[in-house]
């Protein structure tokens, strides 16, 4: 892993062997607890994925992108929906640059849940990639939805709490199961660029928990761990993390380790454990130095609960929330954003010293510390 230089904290980043899970989850659910409520970021291994799976989940992502925009564009990013692909001008308006591309395909590709009409939408994947594209996907999807739900399970457990509850509304044979890929694709960059904003800012997911696979080699993620809804009023709401852009001063890499999975959790199980577990900010910040200033692809898999299920913390810390809610919430997030074509939210993240409709440089945003709270490790 990269060392940590000026400017970083180095944060307590646990790596969690789940094999053998069923006779070892205690053991397991004991770390995981740590973990979450600590930092609220890990790696896990000996998770039983095989590797070629997953390089051949990376290619399959690659060959989308490798398509033409013309064909890409048949799958535009549809809010209601959540999934699609979303090029780098679409993504200008909600990060500031064109750093960034999006794939998102769930279990019915980029057809899915209209969250407004409460209705499927059919099944809708790209014809010129073949049956190949889908099947690969489909069976990603379920090999790293297996591994979330025993994670699930484990944390249960760790609350001393029913070991299912966690994970009964997440079966991905449902069709009420919102949970979704995505190939986040970050195009190289030049030396200008590297001395520029983070490819993605900083944010927290809303979803349960995410499991991200990541590329040996491919470094940039980092986090600045002490996210705390309470101290932080204007973060309270699921969802204002996308209209109030968190920046901070220490961040801690978080680099791929072969073998391994990233895993976070979300704002959904924050607010499931009545804030103790922690859903903390990450960031994908420029390449420096000698990093690999070439492309980069990471594939996240974003873990949601049936849209009917209801959840609430045993304390009811805060209000009951549905995966119907959460879902909407993300999108009226991100559609918040695109709607601002002012750019009035990147006046109330970084100050008036930013222009409007023009994102921070990386000097404007780091000098502005706004109350991400870092714990002492």
């Amino acid at each position: 892993m990269t060392s940590a230089g000026e400017g970083y904290v180095a944060s307590k980043v646990l790596i969690i062997d789940v094999s053998d899970f069923e006779n070892r989850k205690q053991e397991i659910a004991h770390q995981l607890h740590a973990a979450a409520k600590d930092v609220g970021f890990f790696y896990i291994k000996g998770h039983g994925i095989p590797q070629a799976d997953i390089e051949a989940a990376f290619q399959a992502g690659q060959r989308f992108y490798d398509l033409p925009e013309e064909a890409k564009k048949n799958f535009r990013w549809i809010p209601d929906r959540y999934l699609g692909w979303r090029s780098q001008s679409d993504l200008q308006s909600v990060t500031g640059n064109k750093l960034w591309e999006w794939a998102s395909f769930g279990r019915y590709g980029t057809g899915g849940y209209d969250v407004h009409k409460q209705e499927f939408l059919g099944s809708r994947w790209p014809q010129e990639l073949g049956e190949s594209f889908k099947n690969t996907s489909l069976k990603f999807q379920a090999q790293t939805h297996e591994v979330a739900v025993k994670l699930l399970r484990a944390l249960a457990l760790s609350l001393g709490r029913d070991e299912d509850e966690f994970a009964k509304p997440f079966d991905i044979a449902s069709e009420e199961n919102p949970s979704f890929m995505a190939w986040n694709w970050y195009p190289p960059v030049n030396e200008e660029a590297a001395q520029g904003p983070p490819r993605l800012h900083a944010h927290a997911d809303m979803d349960i928990i995410t499991l991200l696979h990541q590329r040996t080699g491919d470094c940039g993620l980092e986090i600045a761990p002490g996210k705390d809804v309470d101290e932080n009023p204007d973060l309270h709401e699921i969802g204002n993390i996308w209209n109030a852009v968190p920046t901070a001063k220490h961040w801690t890499p978080i680099d791929p380790i072969e073998g391994c999975i990233t895993v976070n959790i979300g704002d959904g199980l924050q607010w499931w454990t009545d804030g103790l577990f922690k859903s903390t900010y990450h960031r994908v910040r420029a390449p420096k130095g000698t990093d690999n200033k070439g492309s980069r692809m990471s594939m996240p898999y974003f873990v949601n609960p049936k849209l009917n299920y209801t959840f609430q913390g045993p304390e009811k810390k805060y209000p009951p929330l549905s995966g119907f809610d959460l879902l909407a919430k993300t999108g009226n997030a991100y559609e918040a954003r695109r709607n601002d074509p002012q750019g009035k939210w990147k006046q109330q993240a970084y100050g008036n010293g930013v222009k409007a409709g023009q994102a921070p440089t990386l000097q404007e945003a780091e000098a502005i510390d706004t109350a991400v709270p870092i714990p002492s490790h």
